[in-house]
C-alpha cells in the first residue's frame, strides 16, 4: 500500500502557506531525520482553502512521489474539527445521545471524503433511516449533518454545504406515546410499599424527572409549607448543582414544587421509618441502604418499578421463573417508565384544565 501524506495549509500574512514533511537518511548514523518544508501557495483573496489544498497535493505528489492524502474524511473532521468546538457545552446526557447518533452517521459516511459528499445519497440514506429509526433520531441526525457540513464550509474544507437542503422524510415512524389511566395509576400505587410508594406518589403528582427526583435532599423538603426546592440533580450517581431547566441562578419560583397532602404525609412517614443517619438534612430522600448515596434510575426501574408493574397488572405471575420480573409480557400490561409517567401527569393535568376553564369566546 502506498505511503501517504496530508500536509497542512495555514493562513499567514494574507497568503496560504503549505507545509509538508520530507525525510532524509543520515549516512553516518543511519537514522531518518524529518525536515519540514513550507512554501507560499497563493494569496488568500485569490483562492479558497480547498484550492490551496489541491496545490499542496500536487506539490507532495511531484516532489516526494507520495500519494497525497487529500481525502479529509467526515469521521476525521467530526473528531478533530467539529466536536472540539461543541462538546464542552454538552451535559453528560446530551453527550451520550450525540455520540450514539454520530456513530450512526460515521458508520455510513465516516470514510467518505468531505469533498465527495453526495447530497442525493445523503437524502436517500435519511429517507431509509425513517423506516428503522425513531422520528426524533431522524430529525436529530439531519440537524447534526447540516451542522457538521456548515462548519466544514466555515473552515474552508468544502465550498458548499451538501447537507443544506436535507429534508425530513414525509413519512416517519409513528411514535408510541402511552399514558396511564387514573385507574392504572391507582393500581401502581396499590402495589407499591415504603420508599417505592413515596417515589411513585411523588412522580404521579408532580411529574418530576428522574434526575430531579433522586437529587432531592431532606433539607429541600418543607413539610410545613408543603413544597420541595429543586436545586440539584443526579445523573448516574454524579451529583450536579443544576437540573435540566434550572440552575443556581434561576428564579426561585422555578425551583419550587408544591406538594399534595398525601405526598407530604408519605414523605414524613418515610423519614420516620429510616435510620437516623439516612434522615439527616444533607442526605438524599431516596437513598440506598449501603452508603446512603442517591438511587440510580436504571437500578430502581429494574429492581423495583418493573416488579411493581408485574404485581399491579399481572398478579405477580410474570414470564420469568422466579416471579420477580424485569418486564411483564402480558398484552394488557401498560408500558411504565419515567417518560410514560411524566406524559400521563401532563395529559391528565391538561384534561383537568380543559374541563375547569370556561370555553374560549
Amino acid at each position: 500500500m502506498a505511503k501517504t501524506q496530508h500536509g497542512t495549509v495555514l493562513k499567514k500574512s494574507g497568503s496560504w502557506v503549505g507545509r509538508y514533511s520530507r525525510w532524509s537518511l543520515d549516512n553516518a548514523t543511519g537514522i531518518k531525520q524529518r525536515l519540514q518544508k513550507s512554501f507560499v501557495i497563493g494569496r488568500v483573496d485569490a483562492m479558497t482553502k480547498v484550492e490551496a489544498r489541491r496545490v499542496l497535493r500536487v506539490r507532495i505528489e511531484e516532489e516526494l512521489h507520495l500519494r497525497a492524502d487529500s481525502r479529509t474524511t467526515l469521521e476525521w473532521f467530526i473528531e478533530q474539527r467539529w466536536k472540539p468546538l461543541r462538546e464542552s457545552g454538552w451535559r453528560p446526557s446530551t453527550k451520550s445521545v450525540n455520540e450514539y447518533l454520530l456513530k450512526i452517521i460515521t458508520e455510513r459516511f465516516g470514510n467518505t471524503a468531505l469533498e465527495q459528499a453526495d447530497p442525493v445519497a445523503m437524502q436517500l440514506w435519511v429517507d431509509g433511516l425513517s423506516k428503522t429509526r425513531s422520528a426524533s433520531a431522524v430529525r436529530h441526525i439531519r440537524i447534526l449533518l447540516k451542522s457538521i457540513y456548515a462548519e466544514a464550509v466555515e473552515q474552508d474544507y468544502v465550498r458548499k454545504n451538501p447537507a443544506r437542503l436535507l429534508r425530513v422524510p414525509a413519512t416517519l415512524r409513528p411514535v408510541r406515546k402511552d399514558i396511564l389511566t387514573t385507574e392504572q395509576m391507582k393500581k401502581l400505587l396499590g402495589a407499591a410499599q415504603g420508599m417505592d410508594y413515596a417515589i411513585l406518589l411523588l412522580l404521579l403528582t408532580t411529574g418530576l424527572r428522574p434526575s430531579e427526583l433522586f437529587g432531592i435532599r431532606w433539607k429541600s423538603f418543607d413539610a410545613e409549607k408543603k413544597l420541595l426546592h429543586i436545586v440539584e440533580s443526579v445523573y448516574r450517581g454524579a451529583e450536579r448543582m443544576f437540573t435540566k431547566t434550572t440552575d443556581q441562578n434561576s428564579r426561585q419560583e422555578l425551583q419550587i414544587v408544591y406538594l399534595h397532602d398525601a405526598v407530604v404525609n408519605a414523605l414524613q412517614e418515610l423519614r420516620s421509618s429510616l435510620p437516623e443517619w439516612r434522615a439527616t438534612p444533607e442526605m438524599h430522600i431516596f437513598s440506598n441502604e449501603m452508603n446512603g448515596g442517591p438511587l440510580w434510575k436504571e437500578n430502581w426501574v429494574h429492581r423495583n418499578l418493573n416488579p411493581i408493574v408485574c404485581r399491579a397488572f399481572h398478579d405477580g405471575k410474570c414470564s420469568e421463573k422466579n416471579g420477580t420480573s424485569t418486564k411483564c409480557r402480558g398484552k394488557d400490561v401498560p408500558k411504565v417508565n419515567f417518560q410514560v409517567i411524566r406524559r400521563s401527569v401532563a395529559s391528565h393535568t391538561q384534561g383537568l384544565l380543559r374541563r375547569a376553564l370556561p370555553p374560549h369566546g
